[in-house]
């Protein structure tokens, strides 16, 4: 039986994630700061402070899954935890190197998840596609870092690939949750002008993109977004059909929303307009191509 290790393994990905793995009779096990004892699956601990992984974490293990990182959007920017979203994603995966070395470990697979924040924030029609330029500022920073740390393992794994993840859409959960939130409640409007683009993806399906890597032994980089990539304004009214609330307030002002997110405001101004032609050459088909599948199945069931 094929053992892979999931670091971020209780999260929004990587706990559905962990349970399609479990079906297609995988052994998964997690790295987590904390363990009870209680966990779905096995779970040993490691310490990004003390630079610390227990050990047994690397015994017998086929294929890491890094999935950890410190939320992108749900703190202020400052200094600190610019430096806690850089740590937690990149010297984290120095530690698993560092584990696979020091244990002897030979991966057959290292699958490292990335963002959409590699690319320039903008808006624009152009399609960006996985060979393209990188943007510049923090994101972009960020995940420069990310995909070179996930390179440095090419000389313990046979195969590294790196999914750039667009938004993740699930119910209750990460960024739909406060998006369809003013939509509940009859105040839903569109951000800014309302041109930028939104490279969105279901949760099922970026979960079942990690599996698919895994089983095609991928190298390289692959955007996770739907292949139906929309503007603010059209999501927001697809969103609210779905939900069956009127779209009844104007835009928010771009001014406001810079005066109130501060930098992270590109985040919501700008967006990306992305090709997920290269993860289907690899015969990935999505079960959520378009925005309002993956809305109807997140809201109508």
């Amino acid at each position: 039986m094929t053992k892979v290790l999931i670091t971020g393994g209780t999260g929004m990905i990587g706990a559905p994630l962990t349970e399609l793995l479990l079906n297609v009779g995988y052994e998964v096990i997690h790295l987590s700061r904390t363990v009870t004892g209680e966990e779905r699956v096995p779970t040993y601990s490691w310490n990004l402070n003390t630079k610390q992984i227990d050990p047994r974490a690397f015994n017998g293990i086929d294929s890491i899954i890094h999935l950890a990182g410190a939320g992108i959007a749900n703190k202020p920017w400052s200094a600190n935890r610019k430096q806690e979203i850089i740590d937690s994603r990149v010297e984290t995966a120095k530690m698993l190197f560092d584990g696979c070395d020091k244990n002897n470990v030979n991966l057959k697979n290292f699958i490292s998840a990335s963002a959409i924040g590699y690319y320039p924030l903008t808006i624009s029609d152009l399609v960006y596609k996985e060979d393209s330029p990188s943007g510049t500022g923090f994101l972009a920073d960020v995940c420069k870092k990310w995909e070179d740390a996930a390179d440095e393992f090419k000389t313990v794994a046979e195969n590294v690939s790196k999914i750039r993840i667009g938004l993740v859409l699930g119910k209750d959960k990460g960024a739909l949750k406060q998006i369809a939130l003013p939509v509940r409640f009859y105040a839903a409007a569109g951000l800014g002008k309302g041109y930028q683009s939104m490279a969105w993806i279901h949760v099922h399906d970026v979960s079942r993109i990690f599996v698919h890597a895994l089983q095609q032994n991928l190298n390289g980089v692959y955007n996770a977004v739907g292949p139906e990539t929309v503007i603010n304004q059209d999501f927001m009214q697809i969103l609210a059909d779905v939900m069956e609330k009127p779209l009844l307030l104007p835009n928010v002002p771009e001014f406001l929303i810079k005066l109130v997110f501060g930098e992270k405001s590109d985040l919501i101004l700008k967006g990306v307009k992305l090709s997920s032609k290269k993860i289907q050459s690899t015969g990935f088909d999505f079960d959520y191509p378009t925005l309002n599948s993956a809305l109807m199945q997140i809201y109508n069931n």
